[in-house]
């Protein structure tokens, strides 16, 4: 978090049961907007908010009331804000406190490939039959090498320069991420080079933990399209990394939503929170949404 809450600080919440067990926890980051106090999601964080910390003994009502309980206690545990938004991890469906307590909420998705005791030919065979393809062609033509920030970060600039868009990273950011998580393997940035001349087709920036590995960041360069680059780049990921799961990061944007359902991945529900409780921003908000928002 301190090195994702650039422009702001960071603080968390902590939830616990009468014997002193916690129950769960609220992340979030707070900084201060036109003179109002928000609670925002960080720079290039895919989740944050509420963690639940489930007892393995509960019955499924009795979870229910748990999770209820526990966020409701976070919730109201916040310092004041204008205005509340967040991104929430899969494993937050229960937001039933939410609603109770006048949050709104929508439904995003991502994909979530299971990795576990999977063989490379078990998920080989969950590929879509063009994406198989895609890849043996890629493979036939490139090579996969780790590069370090500098040199992704400058192709990364280029690529979004030919295609006429605004690059959507923040380069203090993942240099930061880089530099932090490389140190311990927990952070790789693989790229896709042509065989013949080296030029670089495209790349990817992933993070992992112990269970899981997020696609973070990545780019293909538009003039070699059909080589296929980032199918055999996320494939590559997928066959090299020890976490549990791979999270694409999904998107809500049709074709890559099509691109990602390609890799067998299931198809999850996660979670965008937020409530306005300023009347004065809540008015504003009628005409004019800010920039950081995505609701």
């Amino acid at each position: 978090m301190d090195i994702v809450c650039i422009k702001g600080s960071w603080n968390v919440i902590l939830s616990e049961d009468a014997d002193g067990n916690l129950e769960g926890v609220l992340v979030y980051h707070l900084r201060k907007h036109l003179g109002f106090r928000i609670i925002l999601m960080p720079m290039q964080t895919p989740y944050n908010g509420i963690y639940i910390l489930h007892k393995e003994e509960h019955k499924t009502s009795s979870r229910i009331a748990y999770e209820n309980h526990v966020s409701e206690k976070l919730l109201s545990a916040l310092p004041t804000h204008a205005l509340y938004y967040q991104q929430y991890s899969p494993q937050i469906q229960n937001l039933l406190s939410h609603t109770w307590l006048e949050y709104k909420h929508t439904s995003r998705y991502t994909y979530l490939l299971d990795l576990t005791n999977k063989s490379e030919e078990e998920l080989w065979n969950q590929l879509k039959a063009k994406a198989r393809n895609t890849i043996r062609k890629a493979m036939k033509l490139s090579v996969i090498k780790e590069i370090d920030f500098s040199v992704f970060w400058d192709h990364c600039e280029t690529s979004f320069v030919n295609k006429k868009q605004n690059n959507p990273y923040s380069k203090e950011v993942l240099s930061k991420l880089y530099d932090h998580y490389s140190l311990s393997g927990s952070c790789k940035i693989y790229a896709c080079i042509g065989n013949e001349d080296s030029k670089i087709f495209g790349a990817t920036f992933c993070i992992n933990d112990n269970d899981t590995t997020y696609y973070m960041s990545g780019y293909h360069n538009p003039a070699y399209d059909d080589i296929g680059a980032m199918s055999y780049l996320l494939w590559y990921n997928i066959t090299h990394t020890d976490s549990l799961t791979f999270d694409f990061e999904g998107s809500m944007i049709k074709p890559i939503e099509y691109f990602f359902r390609a890799f067998g991945g299931e198809l999850t529900p996660h979670h965008k929170v937020w409530k306005v409780n300023n009347p004065i921003l809540k008015l504003a908000l009628k005409f004019k949404k800010l920039p950081f928002l995505d609701w």
